[in-house]
């Protein structure tokens, strides 16, 4: 204990002597053009006045009303609130990132509670660098329905409305800012959870099943679009493609829109007032057009040759780049042709639905889901450029990491907008946004509650606030884990065997071995692998049998709802073993295992 109060005082002389503790107490932006995020408006030659970490004036020409503190010269620059991302998985790391690129404002959702609130807290102090930090909830989701799954920390199963009233009670009462559920949650519940939030003046979003639930049950926020494809999927056409794609493949529901019932979809979405967050950087990586922009070069420039960011876990870097290589579970390049259209069709279907719904007047919130699957503060300039390329206006992808989200997050009081009382929260671009949208790449100055930052990385940065559990850097390249194989004996002197064998974390990579020897594999899905045991292998005795996921790469993974938390830098690639007997020839005979024979 002493030991980390000694650290945690070594920091804080460090950030106070580098001004990270202080606002400093004046910092005049003067001469450049204000961007008014709400109409597009542009006033040249403003005077922009924080002090502390608050706007004190916004005024057009002249010099600002007293001397004294910092003075910025923005002329030829243009001046806009900074950004937010409302949709991250906050990593202790991960601070400079988002400011650097201009997030001064980032909304966690689904941690485990104690860590995020002493990380925001910390911030708050000045303890930590990083940018503003408001939290959600743990995932509230339903009872699990296979017992195949593993309980997650971050995960909160309500089964009835009475253990939704109480998580309330106590979410509520710890100070949360968001309430983030996932789509297993029964009706009665989400209505419950939904009134609560209505009651504490704080949003409700997260992942449903059908968008018209969301609206059904006066949710705010929708997060992914696949709650909407869901709602517009042509079953005929889906089962016709599943008929023709190899097994094992899924592709998603967007794929198969009927995009003639998207305006009646998205009438029901903008006339309920639901915020949608479309989540395109994240949701389709390992798209062609993704590979095409470049987006896999621009993380490899920034993650691996700028070497101040070697306080970035390299299992991390690594991770985040390979999925640039998949689809779902597969390496893009083994999906057939048809296969890897069929998933592009999706992607494209997404950016009629993200047009159509902004057109009829629908409010896009910007969130990227990083750290899970893209690189904190680039992802928000990548979903940015993607939203401008579904159609939507620079003005309207604007608002998304603006006034949107704050709006959302009911805090437009102090974020969002440049305003006289708001948060010291600045973004200074040496070119105009609304020309062009990857403009706000062009990063002249971040000034982050009052503070001027320096814009570089320190490759000492050490978070004094390290996370104290388990975490993930990658969704798909899981650990395998055996929970039971069958048949359970197998019989010396047999032509050869088939063993099946069922777990979690398995991909169409994975293979079985066999007293250390691999086997022919099949791959059945994620929870089920069948391998041929050759007749030399089956002598009397007691085998182990593990299943392996060839390392593309290290790192830490969870595969959605199934496989282990790994810590991170340790994952293991190899599972668990489960024995196997082999019996002699002419032993008692074979039982299928009791969960093969339907026993429970």
């Amino acid at each position: 204990m002493k030991t980390f109060q000694k650290s945690v005082y070594l920091w804080l002389a460090v950030w106070a002597l580098s001004g990270w503790l202080m606002a400093q107490e004046r910092v005049v932006i003067r001469g450049g053009t204000l961007v008014d995020v709400r109409d597009g408006s542009l006033t040249p030659n403003v005077v922009v006045v924080v002090e502390g970490d608050r706007i004190v004036s916004v005024s057009a020409g002249g010099a600002p009303s007293a001397q004294g503190g910092t003075v910025i010269d923005a002329e030829g620059k243009y001046i806009l609130p900074g950004l937010i991302d409302l949709h991250v998985h906050y990593k202790e790391w991960a601070g400079e990132l988002y400011l650097n690129h201009g997030v001064t404002t980032v909304v966690s959702l689904g941690d485990r509670n104690e860590w995020i609130r002493a990380q925001k807290e910390g911030i708050q102090s000045g303890l930590v660098p990083g940018p503003r930090l408001f939290h959600a909830t743990r995932n509230l989701d339903g009872p699990p329905t296979s017992e195949n799954y593993f309980e997650r920390p971050h995960v909160h199963f309500l089964k009835d409305p009475e253990e939704a009233m109480f998580a309330m009670q106590q979410y509520i009462t710890g100070r949360v800012d968001a309430i983030k559920v996932y789509a297993g949650l029964s009706l009665q519940v989400l209505r419950t959870l939904v009134r609560e939030a209505e009651k504490a003046n704080i949003p409700l979003i997260g992942h449903f099943e059908d968008v018209r639930v969301a609206a059904d049950v006066g949710a705010h926020g929708v997060e992914h679009l696949e709650a909407v494809a869901n709602a517009l999927v042509d079953e005929k056409a889906r089962e016709e493609a599943l008929q023709k794609v190899r097994k094992g493949f899924n592709p998603p529901a967007s794929s198969f829109m009927n995009l003639a019932r998207v305006p009646e979809i998205v009438q029901l979405m903008v006339k309920s007032g639901l915020y949608l967050n479309p989540t395109m950087r994240m949701s389709w990586q390992g798209d062609r057009a993704l590979r095409e922009k470049g987006f896999h070069y621009q993380d490899f420039d920034l993650l691996l040759n700028n070497w101040q960011l070697r306080y970035v876990p390299l299992d991390w870097r690594l991770a985040n780049l390979k999925e640039y290589q998949e689809i779902g579970m597969w390496h893009w390049a083994d999906l057939s042709q048809y296969e890897q259209d069929l998933f592009h069709q999706g992607y494209l279907n997404d950016q009629q639905l993200i047009k159509a719904f902004a057109d009829a007047g629908g409010k896009l919130y910007a969130g990227t889901d990083c750290a899970n699957m893209c690189t904190p503060g680039l992802g928000m300039h990548q979903e940015l450029e993607l939203l401008v390329d579904a159609g939507v206006s620079t003005l309207q992808a604007l608002q998304a990491a603006t006034v949107n989200p704050a709006e959302l997050m009911r805090m437009q009081d102090r974020l969002g907008t440049l305003e006289e009382g708001k948060v010291g929260d600045v973004l200074i671009l040496d070119a105009n946004p609304l020309e062009d949208i990857r403009n706000t790449r062009k990063i002249a100055q971040v000034i982050s509650r009052g503070r001027v930052l320096d814009g570089k990385y320190h490759a000492d940065f050490k978070n004094p606030i390290p996370f104290n559990g388990w975490e993930q850097s990658s969704h798909f390249f899981p650990s395998p884990r055996i929970q039971w194989a069958s048949p359970e004996a197998l019989v010396e002197g047999a032509q050869g065997a088939t063993l099946t064998v069922h777990g979690t974390g398995f991909i169409p990579y994975s293979f079985v071995l066999f007293n250390g020897q691999n086997l022919k594999t099949s791959f059945i899905d994620g929870l089920q692998l069948t391998a041929e045991v050759p007749a030399n292998l089956l002598r009397p005795g007691t085998y182990a049998v593990t299943v392996e996921n060839p390392e593309f790469g290290s790192g830490t993974i969870y595969a959605a709802g199934a496989s282990d938390l790994s810590h991170l830098g340790l994952r293991d690639h190899i599972s668990n073993e489960f024995l196997v007997l082999v019996k002699a020839d002419g032993g008692a005979p074979i039982f299928p295992h009791p969960r093969e024979a339907g026993e429970r």
